[in-house]
């Protein structure tokens, strides 16, 4: 995990970037200034944008350039690195995305398939296919994280149909946030 990088271009001058705690900071020196700045990761945009020898990561609310990066510098395997760890970062503070909790989450199925037949009877299923194939997915193999992360992943790409899911379903904030997680396995091993 790449938390630092240091770039330097022949005639842009050099650029340090550090991941600190929920901020990225940088200092920028050209042969005529210095500047140093920081910007917290949830304003920017986990994707971000190449534009000839840039790699950008922009605002998501005006979609400026906030942070950019000489691409593949200082060598393209650090470069990759850096920039992997940054987007990762900018995904864990963006507090609206529900996840996969680190700890897991005892999935329980019969949970999973009342959920997928109340989606399907009360929510435009056209609206949640995705998401009603990642839950299809997980109800077959429960103990799989990859398909607990589809199921994040579909969740998150919903938009405003989050609402009316959650309203049908309420176990899949459960899955995606964990709560109740330790205790109903103290329940369990009682």
């Amino acid at each position: 995990m790449t938390t630092r990088l240091v770039q330097k271009h022949a005639t842009k001058g050099s650029r340090e970037f550090e991941l600190v705690d929920d901020e990225i900071r940088y200092i920028i020196k050209s042969p005529l200034r210095t500047e140093s700045l920081s910007v917290v990761l949830y304003v920017l945009d986990p994707e971000p944008l190449i534009s000839g020898s840039t790699l950008s990561f922009v605002s998501l609310v005006n979609r400026e350039p906030l942070v950019e990066l000489f691409l593949d510098e200082p060598d393209r395997e650090t470069f990759n690195q850096f920039v992997s760890t940054m987007r990762r970062r900018i995904i864990e503070e963006d507090f609206g995305r529900l996840r996969v909790p680190d700890k897991g989450v005892d999935v329980n199925v019969d949970r999973v398939t009342e959920s997928i037949d109340m989606l399907r009877r009360y929510v435009d299923p056209q609206e949640i296919d995705a998401l009603l194939a990642a839950l299809e997915e997980l109800k077959q193999t429960p103990d799989s994280p990859h398909c607990l992360h589809r199921v994040a992943e579909a969740f998150n790409e919903l938009g405003i149909a989050q609402g009316q899911v959650l309203l049908y379903a309420p176990y899949i904030n459960f899955l995606l946030s964990g709560a109740g997680a330790e205790s109903d396995r103290a329940d369990t091993e009682k």
